[in-house]
Formats: C-alpha cells, structure tokens, sequence
C-alpha cells in the first residue's frame, strides 16, 4: 500500500471564517426574527469575522491573499476558454470565477451588515430607506450563496476534486 501525503489548499483561517460565516448568515436570514437581539449579536460577528477576512487578504498565506485571485478580464478569458477546452482549473486556489464569486459576496455580505448597524443608530432609526437597503442586500447575498453552492457541487461532481471536503478539511488528495 502506497501512502499519498495530502496536499495543503486552506489555512484553518479561511476555513473556520468561511463555514462560521456561512452558519452565521443562513441564521440570521432564516432562521432568527429580525428584531431579535440574536439577530443584531450575529450581525456584529458577520462584521467583525469580515474585517479579520480582509486583514487575512492581505497577510495571510498565498491562497488567502487577494491577489492570488483577483479576476481580471484576461484571467476571466483565460479560465471559461479551459473550461470550454475541459481542462481543471489548478484546485490549489480560486480560480478567477471563484474570485468574482468571493469579492461579490464579501461585498453584500459586508453591505448587509453594515446596513443592519445603521438601523441601530439613532441617525437612521426607523429610516425605511436604510431597512430596504439591508433587506436588498441579504437577498442579493442569498442569491450568490445558492450560485456559490450550485458551482461548488457542480464542479466537486464533475471535476478531479471534492471541493467541500477541501474547504472542510483544507486539504487535498495529489
């Protein structure tokens, strides 16, 4: 029996942000009231675990930095033309549509929470503009999350790799 060593994608900080923010969202979109005090406490983690997120961009490991995979419009080209092709995309990182994907919903994610502590704020307290701001920008974070999941199970069905067992473990079999 030959022993294959398992290859290295994700740091324990990209992956306990990713499924604690997943957990944290899918909570307070479904599952808690509104208006409840649980609700508001998750928002506030949303925000905090986002900025840590941010800060990890820019000095975490290779595969965390946003530079590893921010998508350019040539990156982007690149990646659908090997797609059609039928070649994978390295799994050792996001590919650029994975990058879209990552900017896309740390960006609602951040504007959904940011729009939740401004109904706390005695400034927009009762602002209707502010709540369909918030409300807007949960929904649109929903939808990605049900593209993220669809992408992610589609290529872990049809590509060399399970991506979910990587993200969960952080590794990878050669």
């Amino acid at each position: 029996m030959v022993l294959r060593e398992k290859i290295k994608v994700w740091d324990p900080v990209i992956r306990i942000f990713h499924w604690s923010l997943a957990a944290s969202f899918l909570l307070n979109f479904g599952v808690l009231d509104d208006e409840s005090t649980a609700h508001e406490w998750i928002g506030y983690y949303v925000l905090g675990i986002l900025v840590i997120r941010l800060l990890w961009g820019f000095i975490g490991p290779r595969n965390a930095r946003f530079v590893d995979f921010f998508p350019t419009k040539a990156k982007l080209k690149m990646h659908f033309a090997a797609l059609l092709r039928g070649e994978p995309h390295d799994p050792n990182r996001h590919n650029p549509a994975g990058g879209v994907m990552i900017i896309a919903l740390l960006s609602t994610m951040l504007l959904t929470g940011l729009s939740g502590w401004m109904m706390t704020l005695d400034m927009f307290w009762g602002t209707d503009w502010v709540e369909s701001i918030h409300d807007a920008f949960a929904n649109i974070t929903m939808l990605l999350v049900i593209v993220h999941v669809a992408a992610v199970s589609f290529f872990s069905w049809r590509g060399p790799h399970n991506l979910i067992r990587i993200m969960l473990t952080g590794y990878r079999s050669p």
